[in-house]
């Protein structure tokens, strides 16, 4: 990994870092705990203006999104007159996803393939009538005391919560995820975090950017080490 790109001090309190740009997009840090783009309500801060606004770009892009709980990488057009190529950009990249779950799992690996379907605040595996989503898990540490587990998440497809309703649905949902885990959680935040981006530029070059842990989880689960993933 290159060395740790300077913070950038956002309106609301909020830091980011920028871990890749080109003349047509970057990639920045979201965040936890601010909508990643425009919502109904136009006085909220969101993290595409937030950017866009700090750097002068008002064109800036969401390409792809986040939950208003889930921090890490988020892909940002620059050129509107890449979006087409963009989104396959993203279509073909490979992403990652770091989390804290609850409880132990047996497993240490595990491909999970369902349907899913889209709902109001939350989504539904179904049997039928919903999109194919794949992704496939890795546990990386677990600490019995606490019961929880440190893993790594691959999304196949790129379908809305689908890493929180499978994790869920395993019997082993994302600490402080209080849709699909415990409603009432104590937790600071929920522990999901968009780690890793491998992708191919529009010039043919391979890149792959990556964050640090988020220094709040150490706290949480201190047995985790960036070199747990860098294997994986």
């Amino acid at each position: 990994m290159s060395s740790l790109p300077k913070p950038i001090q956002l309106k609301g309190n909020f830091t980011t870092r920028i871990y890749f740009e080109n003349e047509d997009f970057l990639l920045a840090d979201k965040p936890e705990g601010i909508p990643v783009h425009e919502t109904k309500d136009p006085n909220r801060l969101d993290f595409t203006r937030l950017l866009a606004n700090h750097l002068h770009l008002p064109e800036l892009r969401t390409i792809n999104r986040l939950d208003l709980g889930t921090s890490g990488l988020v892909l940002l057009g620059k050129n509107k007159t890449k979006n087409l190529d963009l989104d396959n950009l993203l279509k073909e990249a490979e992403k990652k996803y770091i989390f804290i779950c609850e409880g132990i799992p047996l497993w240490k690996e595990q491909r999970m393939e369902c349907f899913i379907k889209d709902g109001n605040k939350q989504v539904n595996i179904v049997r039928s009538g919903g999109k194919k989503a794949i992704t496939e898990f890795n546990i990386l540490e677990s600490d019995k005391k606490n019961n929880i587990s440190f893993g790594l998440a691959k999304i196949l497809t790129g379908r809305r919560h689908q890493i929180r309703v499978m994790l869920s649905n395993l019997g082993f949902p994302i600490l402080g995820d209080q849709v699909y885990g415990k409603k009432e959680s104590r937790e600071r935040r929920m522990y999901l975090h968009a780690f890793r981006f491998s992708f191919t530029d529009f010039s043919g070059r391979k890149h792959m950017v990556e964050t640090e842990v988020p220094a709040d989880w150490m706290n949480r689960m201190p047995s985790i080490t960036d070199a747990k993933i860098q294997s994986n």
